[in-house]
């Protein structure tokens, strides 16, 4: 089985910078709407598109064509390319049975707004294509990217990087896309749609990609049917999803009908719309290896009409899954990392961004974990002294080898000392007026909370146990 060995690395402070900044210039230009611009990746990224035909040049010096769908300073045929993506991860995209290029024209442009380079071989378009020199133009398109991001003086001169690279396609090209992985250690990441079964073995070459791969299928699919695609998805031994689209058709993936083609019970807009955000997130996730789609990816919920299957290759578990304490005590537990997967990998652990809660683990990184072993790490969880008196987070391992997810949820309760007269999980001023209120001889029975220390009088005693423990 083939893996990858290398480590995913954060985006570049530049890169991060550039994309916010354009974002927000779309939004200012109002070139996009807003919601697009905010990251939803089903919406237009924050580059314009620009296009080219190439000529690309296989090993033994025949021809073909390909189009280049990639982020620009200005929309357009033969464009400059936008030097805020640059180097941009790329992904060859495999066309369908007789199914021209130009009908994946909306879903390459969408992958070009979101900074990738998309590259498209027209080859292998007739009654009898070869499948097997169908994946093999789709490598040879990553060539042609490296040798002329590598070319002084080319378009694509130093816009390239070589060390993101995907693959993806429709159907028949779906199935090549399988292919190509299985044969090019450059390709880190597949996300293909509606994955036809090829010759040679789509899902017996599926059994050699060792990387992450989200299989997208429609559910009433009646040429390639989802029960097909995802006999293939079952048989990637790697970090694996399986996303089913409800009321998706085959040619919903496409950007017009065709002659014999199907149709389903939702719009073709709607498929397209669906299918091309979880292409963009889950390559953002894999190529330009952004950890808030990584999350998206495989922690968050699927989009509406959208099922989603992840098998992350990872087990996350809590000892103490829930916790209780005063405000500020800091609790001691257990996070247990497993590698589940058929390669060794260490593990990343983080706790949800934006949660409240800080957990300090006594170590953000596992040693090197072979297939089935675990690591226990110790943490300290420190209850929020603020906020909700109770609030559940993700406790989060990322497979450094490849950056899938695995998470569990810990629930934080955040008990009420008994200074807390309002029941509001907190001790400061409203408490302090309660306690005011109360003060002098408690009546005889009759329950006389604001008494801290029980000796049937509230005064400056209880004053003192109050303030010392105060949190707000």
């Amino acid at each position: 089985m083939r893996t990858t060995t290398t480590t995913l690395a954060p985006l570049t402070a530049r890169t991060r910078l550039a994309i916010a900044a354009t974002a927000l210039a779309c939004v200012l230009a109002g070139a996009f709407d807003g919601a697009a611009c905010a990251g939803s990746t089903d919406g237009p990224g924050p580059y314009v598109v620009g296009s080219r035909s190439v000529t690309v040049t296989r090993s033994n010096g025949s021809t073909f064509s390909a189009v280049v769908r990639y982020p620009a300073q200005s929309a357009g045929a033969s464009a400059p390319f936008a030097a805020a993506a640059m180097p941009a991860p790329a992904v060859t995209f495999g066309h369908g049975f007789v199914t021209p290029v130009a009908q994946y024209e909306s879903t390459l442009s969408h992958l070009a707004s979101w900074g990738f380079i998309a590259i498209a071989t027209t080859s292998q378009g007739g009654l009898f294509p070869s499948h097997s020199a169908f994946a093999v133009d789709m490598r040879d398109c990553l060539t042609f990217l490296v040798q002329q991001s590598a070319t002084a003086g080319s378009w694509l001169e130093g816009a390239v990087d070589a060390t993101a690279f995907g693959a993806s396609g429709h159907s028949m090209g779906g199935g090549a896309s399988v292919l190509a992985a299985a044969a090019d250690p450059r390709i880190v990441a597949v996300a293909n749609l509606a994955a036809a079964e090829t010759s040679p073995s789509a899902q017996s070459a599926m059994a050699s990609v060792g990387v992450p791969v989200r299989v997208i299928a429609g559910s009433e699919d009646t040429i390639v049917s989802s029960a097909t695609t995802r006999q293939i998805h079952d048989a990637a031994p790697g970090p694996r999803q399986f996303a089913l689209i409800a009321g998706g058709s085959h040619c919903g993936f496409i950007d017009s009908p065709i002659v014999f083609c199907d149709s389903g019970s939702i719009t073709r807009d709607e498929q397209l719309r669906l299918s091309r955000g979880l292409l963009a997130e889950f390559f953002l996730a894999h190529l330009r290896r952004d950890p808030e789609q990584a999350a998206a990816a495989w922690l968050g919920a699927a989009p509406e009409g959208v099922s989603v299957e992840r098998t992350a290759r990872a087990a996350v578990a809590i000892a103490q899954p829930t916790v209780t304490a005063a405000a500020g005590s800091p609790v001691a537990n257990t996070i247990t990392v497993t590698n589940t997967g058929s390669v060794p990998t260490a593990f990343a652990l983080s706790v949800e961004p934006g949660s409240g809660v800080a957990v300090a683990f006594a170590t953000t990184k596992t040693e090197t974990l072979a297939p089935g072993a675990w690591a226990p790490v110790p943490c300290i969880v420190t209850v929020p002294g603020a906020g909700p008196a109770s609030r559940t987070v993700q406790l989060r391992a990322t497979r450094t080898v490849d950056g899938a997810m695995a998470a569990a949820e810990l629930t934080v309760v955040r008990s009420a000392p008994a200074a807390d007269l309002t029941g509001d999980g907190l001790v400061g001023a409203t408490d302090l007026t309660v306690l005011l209120a109360a003060w002098g001889r408690c009546s005889s029975g009759v329950p006389c909370p604001a008494d801290l220390d029980g000796n049937g009088v509230v005064n400056g005693q209880d004053l003192a146990y109050l303030v010392a423990a105060w949190t707000n």
